[in-house]
């Protein structure tokens, strides 16, 4: 009897190999990166070493950013549930070279996702590799135009000039009800701005309503403030204090006037338009307290405009602020000024404070106080060294092991993580790819003695 079963079963064991067989094939068709990624993965990493040269300046931003994603590795691996090492490679800064070395990461199946190209000559030229191979590309810090919005499976943490444009005239006007601005813009690198933010501004109904360029590394700003004074003398409309009776002086107070500016006006013999006062139904108003409002004088110079809310100022470099916020305030313009991340720099704000009286500006490097201090903490005892460069290559790492570690062990998987990943808190900023693959989230700080966080702020899709 034990004999006859035997026999019977032996066809059904056959059987189910066969099976078990073509579901492994299957497994293997539908999705051969996953095998072979389960238990170790490697990824990319383009950067530009310089390997070869000899000029230390040249070797510092790879070497930095190389140091910081290597901690972020030797943190993962205590414990990890897969394997990761890496794949390292120097680009020279060549985009052509870049491009090569992305598509040899394509062609390595083992290769599950790229660090880097930095630079966005780099990342342009490489861009075609990441839907051509399937391949996750993450620059930590590209900020051209074009790349992640334009191809699946590229992704810029830092955040692109469109995103940098829209978000600060979508936080204007979102968040504090401005509407009429003036914009003075470096020529060349100031223009990736400008553009955005006036396309925006017009999208959300604002407007701009003069726009001036200057030259690189400007000597003055004298003609682009004598286009904006000119625009205001010709469409503002002032009223003095000084010159009216008590009675129109008390129906100014009881419309909502402060009457410390009232004072002020009369004090200084000053000028305030009547738009900064009351709005665009300025004029209606005035009419029911029989007022008579009226344009500047040729001579007079102290007046307080309102026909621009604030002032855009994409800048090159932040030797350009103690050029601009001066010569501003000097002509009266010292109003609302908001600025791209070079006027994050300490030393140039700190030189112009007195001339700065409310200045706000974007950036993507605000380090969180606590995770920086703690990192540091971390750091003692280690090789590696903390610098600006370095937790760009930090956050990517652990963002990049951290998603493997969660699952995210092919390129598939890594791509969608990717895509959907929303405000993850890393150390220098936050960070959002659900929009067209770039980081949509930027800090907006401000100046008052010394640089300050007002919020993390995130561009609407």
């Amino acid at each position: 009897m034990g004999i006859k079963n035997t026999k019977l079963q032996m066809p059904n064991i056959k059987l189910q190999i066969k099976i078990a067989v073509i579901l492994f094939t299957g497994i293997l068709f539908l999705n051969p990166l996953k095998i072979n990624s389960q238990n170790a993965v490697k990824i990319g990493v383009a950067l530009p070493m310089f390997s070869d040269s000899e000029d230390g300046s040249k070797k510092q931003l790879g070497n930095e950013i190389l140091d910081g994603i290597k901690f972020a590795l030797q943190e993962y691996s205590k414990g990890a549930p897969v394997k990761v090492t890496l794949e390292v490679m120097d680009t020279k800064r060549d985009p052509v070279l870049a491009s090569d070395i992305i598509r040899s990461f394509g062609e390595d199946e083992s290769i599950i996702g790229v660090i880097g190209p930095v630079f966005s000559s780099e990342l342009s030229e490489s861009a075609l590799n990441g839907p051509q191979f399937s391949l996750p590309i993450i620059s930590p810090t590209a900020t051209g135009d074009e790349l992640a919005a334009n191809y699946n499976y590229v992704f810029q943490l830092n955040p692109s000039y469109e995103v940098r444009g829209k978000l600060m005239a979508d936080y204007l006007i979102k968040k504090n009800g401005l509407k009429n601005f003036a914009v003075i813009y470096e020529e060349s690198y100031g223009d990736n701005f400008r553009k955005h933010f006036e396309t925006e501004v017009k999208t959300m109904g604002g407007k701009v309503v003069i726009a001036q360029s200057y030259p690189k590394n400007p000597q003055n700003i004298t003609e682009q403030i004598g286009a904006i004074t000119k625009y205001i003398r010709e469409n503002d409309m002032f009223i003095n204090a000084a010159n009216l009776n008590l009675t129109q002086k008390q129906k100014l107070e009881l419309s909502g006037v402060r009457w410390s500016l009232i004072d002020s006006s009369v004090s200084l013999n000053m000028d305030v338009s009547i738009y900064y006062m009351f709005g665009v139904n300025a004029k209606k108003i005035l009419d029911t307290m029989n007022i008579k409002p009226y344009k500047l004088k040729p001579e007079t110079t102290k007046y307080i405009q309102g026909v621009i809310d604030a002032i855009y100022i994409p800048i090159a470099n932040p030797n350009e602020i103690s050029i601009i916020v001066p010569q501003l305030f000097s002509d009266g313009l010292g109003m609302y000024i908001a600025g791209t991340g070079d006027w994050n720099h300490d030393k140039a704000l700190e030189d112009n404070k007195v001339y700065l009286k409310n200045v706000v500006f974007e950036s993507e490097y605000f380090p969180d106080e606590t995770k920086l201090n703690e990192l540091k903490e971390n750091l003692k005892k280690t090789k590696y060294k903390i610098s600006k460069n370095f937790l760009f290559g930090y956050d990517t790492g652990k963002l990049l092991f951290r998603l493997i570690g969660e699952g995210a062990d092919t390129r598939q998987e890594l791509n969608a993580s990717l895509k959907n990943l929303v405000n993850y808190d890393a150390i220098k900023s936050k960070i959002s790819l659900d929009y067209h693959g770039i980081n949509s989230e930027l800090n907006i700080l401000r100046y008052d003695d010394g640089i300050k966080l007002v919020e993390t702020y995130k561009l609407s899709k």
